[in-house]
């Protein structure tokens, strides 16, 4: 891997910034390879939307999502934009128990469609 520690620097500022932070850009640039330096594959916090196991994990979002601490990654999650409402609801909790990073190729756009992104809390 390649040691990239300012990204590694902006990412972990964004997520103390921000409730839910997109890591966005094409197949295969590292966007996993960072997601990981937060979250450990084989975490209960790390879902990858292209694996079976957390897809069923994800069946019920609500359910598996609430009761989760910390960061928790989603990657792909473009392959299921019915959850950006979910994380909008998970993300205004007060307090905040958990901060989402959200891994996919066309994740912004996706979730300003579907949640309708304004400006506001941070």
């Amino acid at each position: 891997m390649i040691k990239r520690p300012h990204l590694l620097d902006t990412v972990r500022r964004s997520l103390r910034r921000s409730r839910v932070v997109a890591l966005v850009g094409p197949r295969q640039c590292g966007k996993t390879t960072l997601a990981r330096e937060f979250v450990a594959p084989a975490s209960a916090n790390y879902f990858d939307l292209e694996d079976p196991v957390s897809l069923a994990r994800l069946s019920e979002p609500m359910m598996a999502l609430a009761g989760l601490r910390g960061v928790v990654v989603i990657d792909e999650v473009q392959r299921r934009p019915e959850l950006f409402p979910v994380l909008r609801v998970l993300a205004d909790r007060r307090p905040l128990p958990a901060r989402f990073l959200v891994l996919g190729e066309r994740v912004a756009r996706t979730y300003a469609t579907v949640v309708g992104v304004s400006g506001g809390s941070a």
